[in-house]
């Protein structure tokens, strides 16, 4: 049932877009007919992707394809396949491929252990990782799945009588319980691996957010203005105290009060906070990428660091197994199993390295322990997993860079602490001190991340051209109300998968 939807969905898609400049299958394996994830796609007009958790993917061309394009399938364990462009199928099947172990012994390739062909790998990495300068085409995107499984809040001491128990019980039965978010952003980067020698810029950005929270919010606000409007004074401040730990905070841009179209510093004040908005997108989305572009490698050294793992930076640490070879195209694999050696080690994977120059080719994490587990005085956190897998792809230069890179982080949280809200006024003499508010907050939730990142277009770039490229403050994502398909039409993204093309708002 599930492929007879999938195949009236892509169909419908393909024949409502002639003439095709965007081809869009889904890759399967020939023996199960189960969808292949992760399976690269290259093509010979310079477009590349990757095949989603599903084994979708969609490609894009500037102009419309010729009888000379064509595309190129890989994925490890399976044979290659070059098909024309203009005669793709819905379904694209790809036949297993692995050999023996033993086969390793071949012509002018020595036999080596697991450990031999690590240590390999981090002899040559300063000689095959792509230290040059380089344009790239960066696509990211990130799925955030919070839930609130308990928030009780109770007042223990208010001055303001509107603020009593039943109030605040109508406040927190308006917080959502489940509060989902998304954000995609396309941007160019031009640099080599040194983060000082990185510009980017976004190109395009969309986000969207779950409407009931929205609507939430909402509710909450016309709850609380005429409150605030009627009870505190518009010059006053709030000091947020939470038992041993105090906080001040000074209420800039967190304001409940009603806009006043006359009042230039409130206006100006809300100015300000769309230009901090934007700076803060662009400064998140550049330290994102330059710390991705990054996060394999010691660049001083230029050695291979994978941070939360160490395999490379502290193998001693970890027990190495080689427990197949297979191949990528034409190219021998070597597949190496490993574990940690204590019990204090946290994670356990898979490394694909090329038989030939050793050079990193895939690598699969998953933790096997709980990653972090912290509670003191009426606050919890607990770090619970994290898994995912980053690929390395040759470039035209012949060295290899990062190409794909997924992740999967779950925490879960909790807080069970008092909470006192002073209203201060700046202009008030003597007793300064207005309004107070004291409650004890009690909730817990847990927060999944899906976060995705591609290098869809690689180039060489002259140093000259690196030093032309401005740096500028792209807008903010644009705001959907749910996922919209047409949205990234004609350009190479990695193909979202169901849950989030039913990301939509709810009643």
């Amino acid at each position: 049932m599930i492929y007879r939807k999938i195949f009236i969905s892509i169909f419908l898609l393909i024949f409502f877009n002639l003439p095709a400049q965007e081809l869009s299958a889904i890759i399967i394996d020939s023996l199960d007919q189960q969808p292949i994830p992760f399976v690269t796609i290259t093509s010979n007009f310079d477009k590349n992707t990757i095949t989603n958790e599903e084994g979708k993917f969609r490609l894009f061309k500037d102009e419309s394809f010729s009888n000379f394009d064509s595309i190129y399938i890989s994925s490890i364990g399976y044979k290659s396949l070059a098909l024309s462009a203009n005669r793709i199928d819905v379904f694209i099947n790809l036949s297993p491929s692995a050999i023996e172990l033993e086969a390793v012994t071949v012509t002018n390739r020595e036999k080596l252990t697991a450990i031999q062909i690590i240590n390999k790998v981090k002899e040559n990495a300063k000689n095959i990782l792509d230290f040059d300068y380089v344009k790239r085409k960066v696509f990211w995107r990130e799925i955030t799945m919070s839930e609130t499984k308990r928030f009780d809040v109770k007042i223990k001491k208010s001055s303001i009588k509107e603020f009593d128990q039943k109030f605040m019980d109508s406040i927190t039965s308006t917080i959502p319980k489940k509060n989902n978010f998304y954000i995609e952003v396309l941007s160019d980067f031009y640099g080599n691996k040194n983060p000082e020698n990185q510009k980017i810029n976004s190109l395009k950005s969309a986000e969207l957010i779950n409407k009931e929270t929205e609507i939430s919010l909402k509710t909450i606000e016309n709850k609380i203005q005429p409150i605030v409007d009627l009870r505190i004074k518009p010059d006053s401040y709030f000091k947020f105290r939470s038992g041993i730990f105090p906080v001040d905070i000074e209420a800039e841009g967190v304001d409940f009060r009603s806009v006043d179209s006359t009042d230039t510093a409130q206006l100006e004040k809300i100015n300000n906070k769309k230009l901090d908005d934007k700076k803060d997108f662009n400064s998140t989305n550049r330290n994102f990428i330059k710390k991705m572009s990054n996060s394999f490698i010691d660049y001083k050294k230029k050695e291979l660091y994978l941070p939360y793992l160490e395999v490379f930076k502290r193998s001693r640490k970890f027990d190495f197994k080689l427990v197949g070879l297979s191949y990528l195209g034409y190219d021998p694999i070597y597949i190496i199993d490993y574990n940690p050696k204590s019990s204090k080690g946290k994670y356990k994977g898979k490394i694909y390295v090329h038989a030939d120059d050793f050079a990193l080719i895939r690598i699969d994490y998953e933790n096997i322990r709980m990653l972090r587990d912290f509670s003191l005085l009426g606050v919890s956190f607990k770090a619970e997993k994290r898994f995912g897998k980053r690929i390395f792809k040759k470039n035209d230069n012949g060295k290899y860079d990062l190409y794909f890179s997924e992740n999967n982080f779950q925490v879960s949280f909790g807080l069970d602490r008092p909470l006192k809200i002073i209203e201060k006024n700046k202009n008030v003499r003597g007793r300064r001190k207005q309004n107070e508010l004291t409650m004890q907050i009690n909730f817990n939730g847990t927060t999944k991340v899906n976060t995705e990142l591609i290098f869809i277009e690689t180039n060489t770039l002259k140093h000259e051209d690196y030093k032309k490229y401005k740096e500028i403050n792209s807008d903010i994502p644009f705001k959907l109300k749910e996922y919209d398909p047409n949205f990234w039409k004609g350009y190479n993204i990695v193909e979202p998968n169901e849950v989030l093309k039913e990301f939509k708002i709810e009643n």
